[in-house]
């Protein structure tokens, strides 16, 4: 049996995705305490892993949430892209499953949003060829 292996690890990109806004928050003093102290807190107790076998959403500070979905049960994914975030190249990302009918997966600001789907998708195939 094959191991499962991380293809994509990662949490939300604060500068790229709202410059402005960090940079607002890097001005003023109070900013920094008020702005960038929850927002880095939730980006860095929030993170999407893809693999192998699997897509997993983590998200929370006290109180955790983990949502998984294997990559054969993926029934879409969409890319969402304001003009700010393709400049920066952050997006972003919702997976919904054949089990649901909204996304059981969307997180916003994840850096390089097509290279996730790419691998999602070329895994995606790789998986259902395995099982023909």
């Amino acid at each position: 049996m094959n191991e499962e292996k991380v293809l994509y690890d990662t949490t939300p990109a604060m500068f790229r995705n709202r410059p402005i806004l960090f940079l607002i928050g890097l001005i003023t003093g109070v900013g920094i305490i008020l702005i960038l102290l929850p927002w880095w807190l939730l980006a860095s107790n929030t993170r999407l892993t893809v693999t192998n076998e699997r897509v997993t959403f983590k998200t929370g500070i006290l109180a955790k949430n983990i949502r998984e979905i294997f990559l054969s049960d993926i029934r879409s994914i969409e890319i969402d892209q304001t003009f700010q975030q393709r400049i920066f190249n952050t997006g972003k990302v919702e997976i919904s499953s054949a089990a649901a009918a909204d996304a059981e997966i969307s997180i916003s600001g994840i850096p390089n949003p097509y290279e996730v789907k790419r691998l999602i998708d070329e895994y995606r195939r790789k998986n259902l060829s395995a099982l023909d």
